[in-house]
Order: C-alpha cells, then structure tokens, then sequence
C-alpha cells in the first residue's frame, strides 16, 4: 500500500500521546469524532456469556463510563445482540441520558442463513449527521452493513461508515473465510462508492497485515477507487499477534482469564477504523486529523496482561475497570474535521508533520509533510529542562525525513520541540525505554 504525502492544516502528535494541536485556521471547521466498539455479546446469553457475567444492566454502566473518556458523534458497535428492541435500548439507556436528546441509530441487517444471534449496529448524533441510506455489502458468515450519511451543517459532504465482523478464529480456514468477506465488501464498494468518504470499521479478528483480508481492504492495485489507508501505516503495521513490538497498537484481550471474555491478555490488534484515500486526502469535505487515532486504554504497558492490572496509565482507574468489566476488545477511535479547503489557500510556513516510534529505544523518526521549502529547529530536552540535542534542518517541498539517535541517552522522558522560522511550536513527550 502507498502512502499518499498530503498538505495538511494540522500540526500533528502521535498516536501515543493521545492528543492534538490545531493551526489557528482549523479551529473553524466542524470536527466529528468516531468510535468502533465490540461489545461482547450484548443483550446476548450463551454458555458462557450469562445474565450473570455479561449482564446487560451492569454493561450499560461500563460503557457510560467509558464514554467519558471519548464522547463519539458517530458510534459503531459489534455483538449487539439481534432481539429488535436492544438498539433502541441502548439509545435510551446509554447514549440519550443525562439531559442529551441527540442520538438516534440504525441496526444492523441479519440477512445470513441461518441468520445470526449478533448484528452490527450505528449510534449517530442527529445534531450533525442525516442518515440517508442503509444497505448490505455481503452476507457470507455475516453481514457487512454500509450506512450513508450527510452532514446538516453542509449537506454537499457525505459519509458512508462500513461496519463489519469478519469471521473469527486462527487458522487457514478462518483466515479464508475472512478473505472471502473482505473482497466481497470491497467489490461492492468498487461498483458503488468509488473516490466517496467511507470509514472502514470493526471487528476484522485479524492476526497478521499479510492476511489476504487486510490485503484486500488496502490493495490500491485491485481497487484503485476504494482502496483503504490504515492510519497506522507504517509503523502500526505487521505481524500483530502476540508481537510485543506492537503492543501500543493491540485491542484484544483485555483479559488474562477466560469465562465471557477471550484470555490471554492484550496481545492481537483485530479492531479497525481504516478511511478512504479521500478522506485522508481531504478531497470531499472530509479530513482525518493526523495522530487522532486511537485505541482507548492501551497505554503500552499491558502487553499480555488485563487492562486494569497494573495501573492503566492511559484512562482513570475507573474507566479501566470499565473497559475489562464490558469486553474483552478496547474501542479504536479517529477523529474528522469537516470543510471545503482550496489547496492553494495552505500557508505554505504550516509544518505537518509524525513522530514514530514513540516510544524508542534507538532513534526518533521524524516525517515532515510540507508545501515549500523551508528550515526547521529541533530541541530535544530533558525533565530538568537540559537540552540533549538540538539541530537546524531543511526542510524540502514534499516529503523530508529527519532521524534524531537516542540509544545513548538514558531511559526516561523527555520533549521535542519542533518550530520554525514563522514562530509556528510544537512540544511533543518522547519515551526512551
């Protein structure tokens, strides 16, 4: 898969920090944020998920917390159970309670034979989004849900969110089934919403980035007018499953003992939010805000472990106790800003730039993203305020890349300062481990 080298508004911090900056020219766009959750089983009883380890009254207060720590405009969710009435449950009991009125939702189809005991399903905030439309990709093992929306502030931006559940398991033969899923849903998206917005999101139960599914969903060859970007790419990519170079990147398990919930501990990354080339571009209205994305409560140092044991660092202890209490999968989260820009209207001083990894034990990657040639200053300095590196460099029209060595300099904390010649600063946490 390419990666695009595109001008952005944004200056930008890394997935780890969990954060963002805006220039001054994007607070005036309308921002939406999303989120991708599996659920686990709601509103669904089976051997092991019972009234007693997955009840539905004591998730409804999990995911209320953990909501806290992400408010969404747009919510997707996986395992909802499919009795009619959960989805309007879930608005009233959840999402529409302490005075907030705004969301409305659209479940999922169940067009599978037989049909299946767990569905998709769409929350949307209706102050900002018009549901325009609800169709079915595929229907092989489950259902590939396609929801189109339009914006009320502009209704010329569209946005199509695909949710599914690819078929899980390891194994060559559940890695075809997935396979089978992801091309049907990517032929279809070919045929129908070619150079559109669309959001990619869910369960996908994949191990590996060489897995024919997630090389369908990517592949620009096969499907050059719908082809997805991971905003992982590069450094979130590879060989996810118990692999402890990604553990910043895992959504599954959040538990190391087994009953509803998956055991093993945090140790696969199988839940997605992956966008369209347009949106990563923001050639229709839509833009991905650089860093946004996230996966809410990893922190890095739960790498085969629960996700509330030790201490979480990344969430309260209270909405890590939720995250373990409601599923055994984290929400994955992104965040839009919405607009029409001109190109030609970028102040060619703006820096775009990623930082990866973070955090290092050998070096800091640094990709800058520019529209003009320009010089930029680097300060890297300790706790104590101690500088430990610190460089003039040049920065070309396009891409340019600057790699900063760490391996000698002891582990711990320490900030980057990236600023230029017009005054524009960023200070970004570096970890060296």
């Amino acid at each position: 898969m390419k990666k695009r080298i595109l001008i952005h508004l944004i200056l930008t911090i890394p997935l780890i920090l969990k954060g963002l900056s805006l220039s001054a020219s994007a607070f005036t766009a309308d921002t939406l944020k999303v989120m991708q959750y599996n659920i686990l089983n709601y509103g669904n009883n089976t051997s092991y998920c019972t009234a007693s380890n997955n009840n539905i009254n004591d998730k409804n207060g999990y995911i209320r917390t953990i909501l806290t720590a992400y408010y969404p405009d747009i919510f997707t969710v996986c395992e909802m159970g499919r009795n009619t009435s959960l989805p309007g449950d879930f608005v009233r009991n959840v999402l529409n309670v302490n005075g907030v009125d705004y969301w409305l939702t659209s479940a999922g189809s169940n067009t599978t034979t037989p049909t299946s005991s767990l569905i998709n399903c769409i929350f949307y905030n209706s102050e900002k989004l018009s549901l325009t439309g609800h169709y079915v990709a595929q229907n092989n093992t489950r259902d590939v849900d396609v929801y189109d929306f339009k914006m009320k502030s502009d209704n010329s931006i569209t946005l199509t969110c695909v949710i599914a559940h690819l078929k899980a398991g390891s194994g060559s033969d559940n890695a075809a089934k997935r396979k089978i899923m992801a091309e049907n849903t990517m032929n279809y998206l070919e045929s129908h919403y070619q150079g559109r917005n669309v959001l990619i999101m869910g369960d996908f139960n994949l191990y590996s980035a060489s897995e024919a599914a997630y090389q369908a969903f990517t592949n620009e060859s096969a499907y050059p007018n719908s082809y997805f970007i991971d905003p992982l790419y590069p450094y979130g990519v590879g060989d996810w499953n118990s692999n402890y170079n990604y553990r910043y990147y895992h959504t599954q398990s959040t538990h190391t003992e087994g009953g509803c919930a998956s055991s093993g501990g945090l140790d696969d990354r199988f839940d997605f939010i992956l966008m369209s080339e347009c949106i990563y571009g923001g050639r229709d209205g839509i833009r991905y805000v650089n860093g946004s994305y996230n996966a809410i409560g990893n922190d890095g140092n739960h790498y085969n472990k629960s996700i509330n044991n030790p201490a979480n660092q990344a969430v309260s202890a209270e909405v890590a106790d939720a995250l373990y209490g409601n599923s055994d999968h984290l929400p994955v989260t992104m965040n839009l800003v919405l607009g029409h820009y001109d190109v030609n209207e970028l102040n060619s001083n703006e820096l775009s730039f990623d930082i990866f990894p973070n955090p290092t034990s050998e070096k800091i990657n640094i990709r800058f993203y520019q529209n003009d040639f320009g010089q930029a200053n680097l300060l890297l300095f300790n706790t104590l305020g101690q500088t430990v590196y610190s460089a003039d460099v040049f920065v070309n029209d396009g891409l340019s890349e600057h790699v900063i060595p760490v391996e000698n300099l002891q582990k711990g904390l320490y900030f980057l300062r990236i600023s230029n010649a017009d005054g524009l600063m960023q200070t970004i946490k570096i970890v060296v481990e």
